[in-house]
């Protein structure tokens, strides 16, 4: 479903002063400025700074996930190819996804103690991302049992890509990012060489 073009562009602006000066740091004003619109526009839309939040979530969300499900591994066949077709895909999107940081990360460690609902929308997000991971190492659990669950690989491969955001903005160095994608693919296959 498309959003008006106004709502969007207040939202990527919303999320760009989010991941630059955190939730906290992002102000109306600024939003309105960034995205070139009144404040009558951002009230149209939103009620609040936290409804402008839960959109940042939902918006970057769709995003990722359109980007992530069509690769050129949404053409393969069989599982485990496509599997391994999908994290090399990961490893390419990410520059484009994570360059900036990750907007889920940024809000669960700014308000996970201070808005219940957000810090909701959040737990809810992580783990729809951890079950969207899960579904591509379903087959390579069920093909090498001996391996942890597709669940366990999901949340191992959700906390990497969490920890390679955080060095590459710590660093200054997105290529932290998809080096680290690159190295639980290549021991993964590894892994499933030696179980075969």
């Amino acid at each position: 479903m498309s959003i008006p073009e106004s709502k969007e562009r207040l939202i990527a602006a919303a999320k760009e002063l989010v991941l630059t000066y955190g939730y906290a740091g992002m102000r109306v004003d600024a939003v309105c400025e960034k995205a070139g619109l009144t404040k009558g526009s951002f009230y149209h839309f939103f009620k609040s700074k936290e409804e402008i939040g839960i959109a940042i979530l939902e918006w970057s969300a769709r995003k990722g996930g359109e980007i992530l499900s069509n690769g050129p591994h949404a053409t393969i066949k069989d599982p485990v190819e496509q599997a391994f077709a999908f994290l090399k895909h990961v490893e390419d999107s990410s520059e484009a996804l994570w360059a900036n940081g990750c907007i889920l990360a940024s809000f669960s460690m700014e308000l996970a103690d201070t808005s219940d609902k957000l810090n909701q929308v959040v737990v809810g997000m992580f783990t729809q991302v951890v079950d969207f991971f899960a579904s591509y190492f379903v087959p390579i659990a069920e093909r090498w049992p001996e391996l942890p669950s597709a669940q366990d690989l999901a949340n191992e491969y959700l906390s990497l890509l969490e920890g390679s955001i955080i060095f590459a903005k710590v660093y200054r160095d997105s290529a932290r990012i998809s080096s680290a994608l690159r190295a639980f693919r290549i021991n993964l296959e590894r892994l499933t060489m030696v179980a075969v």
